[in-house]
């Protein structure tokens, strides 16, 4: 982003959510600016309420887009059950709804539930936590090194 606008950019060293961007010293104090959110069709909401809360005037570009892939529940749970996959990689909420929802019932209490799950965050955690997964990991960040340290 840097190279394309010239001007500096900040990020967090420790994370990629949306709450370590908020935790940023430089946007504690931000009364009276404005600011541009990059985002997915339907993106959390959290980085755009506290900006506002925090003065700031926002704007949202949605600039990639979301969207499901119909599979055959019955079919997959078989399929990767066979397989003997027992580990699960999970970056978004959203994803670990369609794939908990995309199971059958049977599916979900012989394998799925009992599989290794890796998330981001520990927001996801607490949602896989519900769904009743017990064996969860949660990566540092989102990022490929982060996600293969665990995985190794």
């Amino acid at each position: 982003l840097h190279g394309l606008s010239g001007l500096p950019v900040s990020y967090p060293d420790d994370g990629e959510t949306s709450e370590d961007l908020l935790s940023m010293p430089a946007l504690a104090r931000i009364d009276g600016k404005r600011a541009l959110i990059l985002r997915s069709n339907n993106g959390r909401e959290v980085l755009e309420q506290t900006l506002r809360q925090r003065g700031v005037q926002t704007s949202y570009c949605e600039c990639y887009r979301r969207s499901s892939i119909h599979y055959d529940g019955e079919e997959q749970g078989q399929r990767m059950r066979t397989l003997g996959i027992d580990t699960l990689v999970i970056t978004s909420g959203e994803m670990l709804q369609q794939f908990y929802t995309l199971m059958p019932e049977y599916y979900r209490r012989a394998w799925l539930i009992s599989c290794r799950l890796i998330v981001v965050s520990e927001r996801l955690a607490m949602l896989a936590r519900q769904f009743g997964w017990t064996d969860i990991v949660v990566a540092n960040t989102a990022d490929n090194d982060a996600l293969m340290r665990v995985l190794l």
